[in-house]
Formats: structure tokens, C-alpha cells, sequence
């Protein structure tokens, strides 16, 4: 018996995401947000403005503004499960989305859920 308790701890153990203590799951994912950011608009040295988390840690999103060298500021949206985006607005990013569906998105999933755009940081 106690050898299938050691067996179950273990693979529940597995199945756990790789976190170290005192980690902050926001953090990490703000940090992949931006990285994916760079990526979409093409500038490694892109500028990041009032990113916020939105939502939970399965299924919520980055949001926030991105300013590359381009020099226009543009809002993003991030998706922590990746099941849709990365968007960015203005047909800035690799990825399309009509700007319609955009501002959708954005009222959507990052203003009602918890986006603030008095909340200033960057």
C-alpha cells in the first residue's frame, strides 16, 4: 500500500508545471508574453507599456502595449493556453487580425476581465 502512495505522489509530482519556490506565475508569463511580442513585430529591443494579466493562469492573457521601431504604440493580447494570437493591433504583428475583431478581443479579454487602462507601469 504504501508503495502505490510513493507511485501516485510521484506521478502527480510529473504532472505538476515546473515552478520554483516563490515563483510568480504573472511574472513568468508577462515574460513570455513580451518575449512572443518581440517575435510578432520583428524587434528584439520592442518597448513594453502597461502590460497586465487578465483572467487565471489556465486560461487567461497578457495585455498591454507594445512600442517597436516602427515608433507607433500598439495594443497586444497574449493567450496563456496559446489558443488563439499572439495579436497585436494596426496589422502590426506576423499575425493577422481585422481590427473589428481586434477591439472584440480586447474589450473581451482583457477589459472585462480585469484590464485597467489607469493602471500605469513601464
Amino acid at each position: 500500500m504504501k508503495r502505490l502512495l510513493y507511485v501516485s505522489c510521484f506521478a502527480l509530482a510529473a504532472c505538476a508545471p515546473p515552478q520554483t519556490a516563490g515563483t510568480d506565475w504573472r511574472a513568468v508569463q508577462i515574460a513570455d508574453a513580451e518575449a512572443q511580442m518581440r517575435i510578432q513585430v520583428v524587434d528584439r529591443d520592442a518597448r513594453f507599456f502597461d502590460v497586465q494579466m487578465t483572467g487565471d493562469q489556465h486560461t487567461g492573457q497578457t495585455c498591454g502595449k507594445v512600442k517597436s521601431k516602427n515608433g507607433k504604440l500598439a495594443r497586444f493580447i497574449v493567450y496563456i493556453d496559446k489558443s488563439a494570437g499572439p495579436f497585436v493591433e494596426d496589422h502590426q504583428g506576423k499575425q493577422y487580425i481585422s481590427p473589428h475583431d481586434f477591439d472584440f478581443q480586447w474589450k473581451y479579454d482583457c477589459l472585462k476581465e480585469g484590464y485597467d487602462p489607469t493602471k500605469h507601469s513601464g
